[in-house]
């Protein structure tokens, strides 16, 4: 019997128009571990504010990075299922699945439903857990999952930011596109409202989260915290790279709304890196394994014109790892091991 792998990540708009990209919006932030408040001040925030309003300028910047008519999300997935699907053979079915657009989730897991699957290996594409992703992606499988008559074998890989092999295929990535000379590398993850922090850690009888020292290191009770995950993926990385630790540093992106999120928020940073004199910039996002919005609108077009506005001369995104070779094959090795 065959094996199902479902990649899972958060998707795109189902076309480019405004009504299409106010849709998939509404879907993404509807959800209730993306927004995490009472469901009356999310719908009417969601739909009566950011959906009407935001949707144009979302528009505005898919339209400046499509790839042959799709976003770049979708584009490299289909590279990434295409790639493992060779890489592992017949014996398996790799399918991406997206949250909030196509190929939708459900529509994916009725397909594999059709079939006769042995195991259902779950993947969602988040290195760093965060409940808005990683939980998220988990809770609409089981969703889905839980009326099937027969339900198969199930495996979930995910967290895996602190797996040797993921932190050494991330360092030999740079490497291969840090250029000759710069002056600092800024390590950007996608940002989180503080209050999802402390409600993670609330979840353990023992709270121990204070937003500093506890986040430097990784021990049994921060396992989960994004904010932790994302500091030590800077450092593993930049361990493994023998990075001088005065040339880099972490700060967290695409802040939405205005609740406190973690800081230091990328453009502060980008800010002070220019009072200090930098002025030829590298910026890797180890969040993203894929290219999407974030990286290719907001870090490389929205960031650099910041950046050079504050005045730098420069700044350079390392891609995400897409469909690379050594990442297909850490995939294989997670799903077969």
């Amino acid at each position: 019997m065959k094996k199902g792998v479902l990649l899972v990540n958060i998707g795109s708009p189902d076309s480019f128009n405004t009504v299409a990209v106010r849709q998939y919006l509404r879907n993404f932030l509807m959800d209730k571990r993306v927004i995490d408040i009472p469901f009356l001040f999310r719908f009417l925030l969601v739909n009566m504010i950011i959906a009407p309003f935001r949707a144009s300028k979302s528009l505005r910047a898919y339209n400046e990075i499509l790839i042959q008519n799709q976003s770049p999300l979708l584009y490299y997935s289909k590279l990434l299922e295409n790639a493992l699907q060779v890489k592992l053979g017949k014996n398996y079915m790799v399918k991406i699945a997206m949250m909030y657009g196509k190929p939708y989730l459900k529509d994916i897991l009725r397909e594999f439903k059709k079939i006769h699957l042995s195991e259902i290996i779950i993947i969602p594409l988040y290195p760093q857990y965060a409940s808005s992703t990683t939980g998220s992606a988990l809770e609409s499988v089981f969703d889905e999952l839980k009326n099937w008559p027969i339900i198969p074998n199930i495996k979930t890989i995910h967290t895996f930011y602190n797996d040797t092999e993921f932190v050494t295929i991330w360092a030999n990535h740079i490497k291969k596109h840090l250029p000759e000379n710069y002056d600092f590398v800024l390590f950007s993850y996608h940002g989180l409202p503080i209050r999802q922090i402390f409600k993670a850690d609330k979840q353990f009888v023992q709270q121990h989260c204070n937003l500093d020292s506890c986040c430097h290191s990784i021990y049994e009770k921060n396992e989960f915290c994004y904010r932790s995950n994302c500091i030590n993926t800077t450092k593993w990385i930049t361990e493994k790279l023998s990075l001088d630790t005065d040339k880099i540093g972490t700060c967290f992106q695409s802040r939405l709304g205005q609740s406190e999120w973690l800081k230091p928020y990328a453009s502060d940073y980008l800010k002070e890196l220019c009072t200090k004199g930098v002025k030829n910039l590298v910026v890797v996002s180890p969040a993203f394994v894929t290219d999407c919005l974030e990286t290719l609108y907001e870090i490389e077009k929205e960031y650099s014109a910041l950046f050079m506005q504050y005045g730098g001369e420069k700044l350079t995104l390392i891609p995400s790892l897409n469909a690379e070779e050594e990442w297909v094959r850490f995939l294989c090795r997670k799903i077969t091991e």
